[in-house]
């Protein structure tokens, strides 16, 4: 009986030892330099009415410098994972900040980053273009994609419709979209034309003229302002060739 039970006592620390060697093996190594090499592509838009000028901080270093209202960066290479964004007036201390909030960055990732609100209470909308790794728009010849982004102040519902024929006959494209919500990209034909953003009952708030240069590419219009001073932002998506 006492050698079966040293048997076992041998056994079981034989197992331990093991386990402690694993563990420690565990506990020691160092989390893979591979993981500062994971990155995606960020692109920020200031769409807060009537703010000014504003420096955006990822972690501890300005990623994009005295950002207009109405203007983005271009796709700025960021580390996957958490980060630490804030928003600052141009020039300002990080103590001055307007937005202070982590957030996840997926990674091989195209993401647009859209602030918006008031200078007085900052949100932020994020959405992806597109795995960074795959083109799905690159065949297309006379095609593009186009989504919708709702950032106006109003509470309003928009949707984007297209002059089919003068005078004044629009068709909708886009249906309506929320208020800080977006559409799914839809397909057109890449050529110039008339668009308009316009709300339930048909009124069209803001008209445009625009040209798609490059078909095959995906385009993102963005709705921002207050009632009276609409706009829409238009940004190409550009895909990886």
């Amino acid at each position: 009986m006492r050698q079966k039970l040293l048997q076992r006592v041998g056994f079981l620390g034989i197992m331990m030892l093991a386990t402690g060697v694993i563990l420690s093996g565990c506990i020691e190594e160092p989390n893979p330099p591979v993981l500062d090499r994971v990155t995606s592509e960020v692109r920020f838009v200031h769409a807060v009415p009537e703010g000014p000028p504003v420096d955006i901080w990822v972690d501890d270093e300005i990623a994009a410098a005295n950002v207009n209202y109405k203007s983005a960066s271009a796709y700025l290479t960021v580390k996957s994972g958490d980060r630490f964004l804030r928003l600052v007036p141009a020039g300002a201390d990080t103590v001055e900040s307007v937005f202070r909030r982590r957030v996840s960055v997926r990674s091989y990732t195209k993401i647009t980053m859209a602030f918006h609100g008031s200078m007085e209470d900052v949100t932020l909308l994020s959405t992806q273009e597109r795995f960074t790794y795959a083109d799905e728009t690159s065949m297309l010849e006379d095609s593009v994609d186009v989504k919708l982004i709702n950032l106006a102040n109003t509470g309003t519902r928009y949707k984007l419709q297209r002059l089919v024929e003068e005078p004044n006959n629009y068709e909708d494209i886009i249906p309506l979209v929320q208020a800080l919500s977006l559409s799914p990209y839809i397909r057109l034909v890449a050529e110039t034309n008339r668009f308009a953003a316009a709300t339930e009952a048909n009124s069209r708030v803001v008209e445009f003229d625009h040209e798609f240069r490059t078909p095959g590419y995906r385009y993102t219009f963005i709705v921002v302002g207050n009632t009276g001073a609409l706009d829409v932002l238009r940004l190409q998506d550009e895909p990886v060739n």
